[in-house]
């Protein structure tokens, strides 16, 4: 494909005007020079939030019936994301993001164009042109900088479907937003905060952004009263009596969760196994670490979090990132109901139980560890090593969590 006509078409995606995006035929003029088509590439917080905006505004005009697949799509790319850019991985990661994101959103856009109203699926026609014609050019094209994908090219290709203008489609925020998790299937609202752990971390109400929490100023041991944080684990004797309430606490979350969301009788108790079995997969039931005189949360290098590991990136806008690090009974109900949303509408309604070499709990931490197109990778025939190792930890301490002994989680701090 010439280079000309991809330059033709990202100047119809920055400089056409309301009128022209809404027209039935997608018409492309010769210009020259295209600003933006050749700047510097957009980061991926950017990338990030225009696949958000896009999958957004889709949302809305969307079928009822396609949602969840749109849901699959945004939570797919989400994990793909967290991975390009952990530590060590090095590149530019938004033009396989782009590439990849795109192959996963176009099949729905396309299916969901005949039942729009004509002008809404006029704009989302336009789009999907621009897009196909960018991800045409593949790795060498938008990899190597025939095309670039600027910050003004994204802003560009917003606007296609969002001709009037509006919020930043590049405004990268980690406020919860409700019509996301809406749109996802959460609900509007994310899970309650814990009143316990502020009154231990007064300086998570002004943290605005999570940034990296090893570079963070680490919490004092201490609560300004002088009180110990109830959620460090103690040594010695007092092991037993705060991992007991930690299963307090995974136990009445789960059951809460449980009830709120109509969980049939029959999955009920796989459901707690699954959470309490996750937590001591994910944490050892630790939301806190103790460094010498200080405490911290629990932090992975990607940037997971807390007793359940809920990642910052992931899930991000889907829950309070501050919280996730900062309130074990926030991270608790964050991480539950994420294990819930990929049992019932994945492990559940797909039958992983009635797979070959099937299982609802396996199938339910694969997705939660994974992602949505996880969800069968423990039964792979020819699996990841590294993951497969992951999937058989994870069913070792399921087996014995079902048998009754979840205080066995202890043998973490066993030397």
């Amino acid at each position: 494909m010439r280079a000309a006509s991809i330059l033709s078409l990202i100047a119809f995606v920055i400089l056409s005007h309301a009128q022209a995006l809404r027209a039935a035929v997608f018409q492309l003029p010769q210009l020259p020079q295209i600003p933006g088509v050749s700047g510097k590439s957009a980061d991926w917080r950017q990338w990030d939030s225009f696949y958000t905006f896009v999958v957004k505004r889709f949302g809305q005009d969307l079928p009822e019936n396609l949602k969840d697949p749109l849901g699959t799509v945004f939570l797919d790319s989400r994990y793909e994301l967290t991975s390009a850019v952990a530590p060590g991985r090095g590149g530019d990661p938004v033009p396989q993001l782009f590439l990849n994101g795109w192959k996963r959103l176009s099949p729905i856009m396309n299916q969901a164009l005949p039942v729009l109203p004509k002008q809404t699926a006029s704009l989302y026609a336009n789009f999907i042109g621009a897009a196909d014609k960018l991800a045409a050019t593949g790795p060498t094209g938008v990899q190597s900088g025939i095309v670039s994908l600027s910050p003004e090219v994204l802003t560009g290709m917003a606007r296609i479907i969002e001709p009037t203008g509006g919020s930043d489609p590049l405004a990268y925020t980690t406020s919860v937003d409700s019509s996301l998790r809406t749109l996802l299937g959460f609900g509007p609202s994310g899970v309650k905060q814990s009143r316990l752990d502020r009154r231990f971390f007064p300086e998570q109400r002004e943290a605005s952004l999570l940034g990296s929490w090893l570079d963070r100023r680490a919490f004092a041991a201490e609560s300004p009263a002088g009180k110990p944080n109830p959620w460090v684990v103690p040594d010695g004797s007092e092991l037993h009596p705060y991992l007991m309430k930690v299963r307090g606490l995974l136990e009445g979350m789960s059951d809460r969760l449980a009830v709120k969301s109509k969980l049939g009788a029959e999955y009920q108790a796989t459901y707690r196994q699954i959470v309490f079995a996750a937590a001591w997969q994910e944490s050892c039931w630790r939301q806190f670490i103790k460094k010498g005189n200080n405490i911290t949360p629990l932090a992975s290098t990607t940037g997971d979090l807390g007793l359940m590991q809920v990642n910052r990136n992931t899930w991000r806008n889907v829950y309070d990132v501050n919280e996730l690090g900062g309130d074990i009974q926030y991270n608790g109900n964050a991480g539950g109901e994420i294990l819930l949303y990929y049992l019932t509408r994945y492990a559940i309604r797909k039958s992983e139980d009635k797979q070959p070499g099937g299982n609802l709990a396996r199938a339910t931490y694969s997705a939660y560890n994974g992602g949505p197109s996880a969800l069968g990778r423990y039964r792979a025939a020819k699996p990841n090593p590294e993951l497969k190792k992951v999937d058989e930890a994870f069913w070792n301490k399921f087996q014995v969590v079902s048998a009754g002994k979840e205080m066995e989680v202890k043998s973490c701090y066993q030397k």
